[in-house]
């Protein structure tokens, strides 16, 4: 499929910027969230969109394992916003032996029908075409933040082969790799063309302490062609989400909120209420006062929740969702305006800067 993709920056302030992301006719202001996880079966596009959602990801290995031409994806989910697609190499060589993992792809045998599969990064690449994706993401092998010097040299080495076999097209995301090691990372951006879209930088996981993750990303960020998108394929917690934007990154995947949404959480600013317990049986209050959501909008109680997760009622875990998905776009959309307003840095600061458990 062809498509035009450009960014542009609009403000900046110290390392973080704000700016307009626009392929295929279609928008996203950043920095932005990559909604992720229960919401995409959740809820509506309609639904998502009210709730502030601009990008929605989906991976390509899901839809090749099934073989069924699916045909553009924005269609099949009545999706109108943006399309980011990631190749799935990750998840295809974590279901790989170590024989399986190939220099020009994965043999793994697949967790579903059982059958042997060889998927390349051809393969990814025409999925991802044929799904109509907006923003692609290259085939990358990808080892631990804190697997052995060996395998992440290994690995940057792969993804340099891989990358030279093929050239770059509008809309690609290029593997950063490499852990937490400088040298291992300047050769994988090095490896990168110049006529890619943006970076993809790998390896910023949960398990990494998040001042590590702090100095891992504004290292990275440093070495990359600034002009470009710089997009973290990995989600967090909110301060992880706050710690990115400061750090420079524009796209950062987020399942949070129907992670919170699980546990029987409302995020409210940077807290949480636990609507399972007791004390909000008999609450009339909404879950956040003045807020815009369609959960509080329709007058929805906290306590009525706190009843509907008390009786295993599904609908009550979906206001949930809904709520915390606005509250964190509403949260990133301020973010965004006080980039503008060159205020972002001061005012955040404080919240990305948890102590590392």
């Amino acid at each position: 499929m062809s498509k035009k993709l450009t960014f542009q920056i609009n403000h900046r302030e110290q390392s973080m910027r704000s700016g307009t992301v626009t392929v295929n006719d279609r928008h996203i202001a950043t920095p932005a969230i990559v909604q992720t996880g229960s919401a995409l079966t959740t809820l509506t596009p309609v639904e998502l969109r009210n709730c502030g959602v601009q990008a929605v990801k989906q991976d390509a290995l899901d839809y090749w394992r099934l073989t069924d031409n699916f045909g553009d994806l924005h269609d099949l989910l009545a999706w109108p916003g943006v399309l980011v697609t990631a190749a799935g190499s990750e998840q295809a060589y974590r279901w790989a032996k170590p024989r399986g993992r190939k220099q020009d792809g994965v043999s793994f045998h697949d967790p579903a029908s059982g059958q042997l599969l060889f998927y390349t990064p051809q393969d990814a690449i025409n999925e991802q075409e044929h799904l109509g994706a907006d923003i692609t993401q290259g085939f990358v092998r990808d080892a631990d933040y804190f697997a052995p010097v060996d395998d992440l040299n290994a690995a940057a080495e792969q993804n340099a082969r891989w990358l030279a076999a093929r050239p770059a097209l509008a809309g690609d995301l290029a593997p950063v790799v490499g852990g937490g090691l400088l040298r291992v990372r300047r050769a994988s951006l090095a490896a990168i063309p110049t006529t890619v879209t943006g970076y993809s930088i790998m390896g910023v996981t949960p398990d990494v302490p998040m001042s590590e993750q702090v100095r891992l990303v504004t290292e990275v960020v440093g070495m990359l062609d600034a002009p470009k998108l710089r997009y973290l394929p990995t989600p967090g917690d909110l301060h992880q989400l706050i710690a990115m934007m400061l750090a420079g990154i524009d796209l950062i995947d987020s399942d949070l909120a129907g992670r919170e949404a699980t546990m029987g959480n409302a995020l409210v600013g940077t807290d949480r209420l636990h609507l399972d317990r007791e004390k909000f049986a008999d609450s009339d209050q909404p879950l956040a006062a003045g807020c815009g959501c369609p959960t509080c909008s329709a007058g929805i109680s906290r306590a009525a929740i706190h009843h509907l997760l008390a009786t295993a009622q599904p609908v009550g875990e979906r206001y949930l969702l809904m709520h915390n998905l606005f509250t964190i776009n509403r949260l990133v959309a301020q973010i965004r305006d006080m980039i503008t307003a060159g205020q972002a840095t001061a005012m955040l600061r404080k919240f990305a800067e948890p102590c590392d458990q």
